[in-house]
């Protein structure tokens, strides 16, 4: 895809269908306890059914459904889009315009926004931009830094040369010592290599496996703890030798909503199967089809998407395709509910308990970060909590889990019983599941409980 300008035109005036009306989901019913009683020793327990959202709700998480793309606000406005990603902004010759002089002021600028958001912030290096708005502005540096080998009697960068491999790895290295443990951090696209980043050039040399594998090893090794995306628009044997080698290499296209999104995941099988463990990300192409896209999200298992390269404005939409962006929108990764959950119907405190969840994911794909799952007793404003871990790991479907915890030192009396999903590293608010009756403290009440 060719870089476009920060401007674009998203002229807003109505919602999406599926989305009206998400304020007024607030007072909605909470937990109720099922009447159902089968097996030995369940009369001594409690089933209480959570009830759900719409299909369409907003579920404002991070690292799922829309991001935020060149300055753009979220299409629909209804749509909370708190994660940030830059391109444009973060180029090469903008972070080191001389060879070893940093200039971080765009990429904390990116993860300062995405933190005031309570969002993740993501971001790509473009090494070559051929044609981009940058290379012909006096008052900008250009995407190349003069410090990077060229090939010979072109603007394109040396790929297989020491002197760009080197400046590359010490670039990477540079940034992951800033950023490698930034809660704000989400992700890093690969870049680097290609037109735009994307990792395809229409002329000049191009880079040998080898090569290409060394760009990817430096931004892996500068960002062990964080997700990273390539292309796949990199040869499929080349992309799986890449994911072989890092584990937290995920994958990314900007064709979302074109004929196999201009990517080879759509053609390979080998690649189809790594959504279970590592993410996919997308962008709309600029001749999108919101219905084709909408398959797409559920088919390759899309997590996040960005409305920036639209090529329709939202009331141009037809009702049917209106409602395919929603629904790609809303199942755009993990859209997590708690079903049920049974408790014993009275405790002592001190027991230890066994607390049973069944848990189902109504979007296209995981959480591909650590959440745990957290027990609160809540009485008289005091609340205290028990570990139930982490439940939501690996759920593409629906999941039954069963636990032992021990029940806090509490008090004789009747206590409010609550569940949340949390971030272990106290950056993320609690989890938004698809579960009515969120509590300001992002919390899910599920019933009462007799301590004894």
């Amino acid at each position: 895809m060719r870089a476009r300008g920060l401007g674009r035109t998203t002229s807003l005036t109505r919602a999406v269908v599926a989305l009206v009306g998400i304020a007024g989901l607030t007072a909605a019913l909470v937990a109720t306890p099922s009447t159902a009683q089968t097996g030995p020793g369940k009369r001594s327990e409690r089933t209480y059914a959570l009830a759900a959202l719409p299909a369409g709700a907003d579920l404002p998480n991070p690292l799922r459904g829309q991001y935020r793309w060149l300055g753009a606000e979220p299409t629909p406005s209804t749509v909370t889009s708190n994660d940030v990603y830059y391109r444009d902004q973060v180029y090469w010759g903008r972070i080191e315009p001389a060879d070893g002089q940093w200039d971080f002021t765009w990429l904390d600028a990116g993860l300062a926004e995405a933190g005031e958001r309570g969002g993740k912030f993501g971001f790509r290096v473009m090494a070559y931009c051929p044609g981009c708005w940058m290379n012909y502005r006096a008052d900008r540096p250009a995407v190349t830094p003069p410090f990077v080998p060229r090939q010979p009697g072109t603007d394109i960068p040396d790929w297989n040369s020491t002197g760009f491999q080197g400046q590359w790895r010490e670039l990477m290295a540079e940034l992951g010592r800033r950023y490698g443990d930034d809660p704000r951090l989400g992700y890093v696209d690969v870049g680097g290599y290609g037109s735009y980043g994307e990792w395809h050039v229409d002329a000049g040399e191009r880079v040998s496996d080898a090569n290409g594998l060394a760009i990817v090893d430096a931004v892996a090794s500068a960002f062990p703890n964080k997700h990273l995306l390539i292309n796949t628009m990199t040869p499929v044997e080349f992309t799986l030798k890449a994911l072989a080698a890092h584990p937290q290499l995920g994958m990314r296209t900007d064709g979302l909503g074109c004929p196999d999104m201009y990517s080879m995941l759509a053609v390979d099988e080998r690649l189809q199967s790594f959504w279970r463990t590592r993410p996919f990300f997308s962008e709309w192409c600029t001749q999108a089809d919101p219905v084709l896209g909408a398959k797409q999200v559920r088919q390759f298992h899309v997590s996040t998407l960005s409305s920036g390269n639209m090529p329709w404005t939202h009331d141009a939409l037809t009702p049917h395709q209106r409602s395919a962006y929603a629904t790609a929108l809303a199942t755009a990764g993990y859209r997590i509910r708690l079903r049920s959950l049974t408790l014993p119907r009275s405790i002592a405190a001190g027991d230890r308990i066994t607390v049973r969840t069944a848990w189902v994911n109504q979007g296209s794909a995981p959480t591909y970060d650590r959440w745990d799952v957290r027990l609160t007793f809540a009485r008289s404003g005091r609340t205290v909590s028990a570990a139930l871990g982490q439940q939501l790991d690996g759920l593409v479907a629906s999941s039954r889990r069963t636990t032992k915890v021990s029940v806090p030192r509490l008090s004789p009396g009747r206590y409010d019983v609550l569940v949340s999903v949390v971030d272990p590293t106290g950056y993320s608010q609690p989890m938004h599941l698809a579960n009515a009756g969120r509590t300001a403290s992002g919390a899910y009440r599920v019933g009462s409980v007799r301590v004894r």
